[in-house]
């Protein structure tokens, strides 16, 4: 046999072999490539799941923060025509409750324009900024402007009306006199101070 016919019988052999193997390669590919898509396809379900049950736990903590007011200042007019003012020395309006500013040390003013303006004290104070009504606690001191001074520890002024009650008792001295009470109310007209419940009254002369 020539060179040449050993050549011609062993291509024949060389191609089939050749396509057995790219045969064999397709076959392994066929199972592999399914097989890697679907572990993937498992790994994305399974991170997405993991995801989910751990997002809860990763998110930072609401906390309540409160909105500091430098120089806070309200004011207006009331039903009477009288100006009020309100100052304190600090003020925090609280994010849960925005209509509402908690003040510190506040002071109110009542009537500022005329001969005898009021001015009330206290150590705490809350203004509802939609109801317009200042609630005063804590040695609240009242001076109606007319020489009577009044001790209490509550106090809650409707700054549209001009109404001031107070429903923990009352302690005031003035130029007749000292009194003592359970409850009070000051006449938003006249400016003077309504005792009431077990009043008791000691009349200088």
């Amino acid at each position: 046999m020539t060179a040449a016919d050993a050549l011609a019988h062993s291509r024949p052999r060389t191609g089939m072999e050749a396509w057995r193997r790219r045969s064999a390669v397709i076959r392994v590919l066929r199972w592999l490539l399914p097989a890697l898509m679907g572990a993937l396809v498992i790994a994305l379900a399974g991170y997405f799941t993991l995801s989910s049950i751990q997002a809860p736990n990763q998110l930072p903590k609401v906390t309540q923060k409160e909105i500091k007011l430098v120089g806070a200042r309200f004011m207006g007019r009331m039903a009477d025509g009288r100006s009020f003012l309100i100052g304190a020395g600090s003020a925090a309006r609280s994010d849960t409750l925005m209509q509402e500013v908690i003040l510190t040390d506040p002071v109110l003013n009542l009537g500022g324009e005329t001969g005898a303006p009021s001015r009330m004290t206290a150590r705490r104070g809350v203004y509802d900024e939609k109801t317009r009504i200042l609630r005063l606690s804590g040695d609240v001191r009242i001076d109606n402007g007319q020489g009577q001074r009044i001790a209490t520890n509550d106090s809650i002024i409707d700054t549209r009306t001009g109404k001031i009650t107070g429903q923990q008792g009352i302690s005031g001295d003035g130029p007749l006199g000292q009194v003592q009470a359970n409850s009070y109310e000051v006449d938003r007209e006249t400016g003077r101070v309504i005792m009431k419940g077990r009043v008791r009254a000691r009349i200088e002369k």
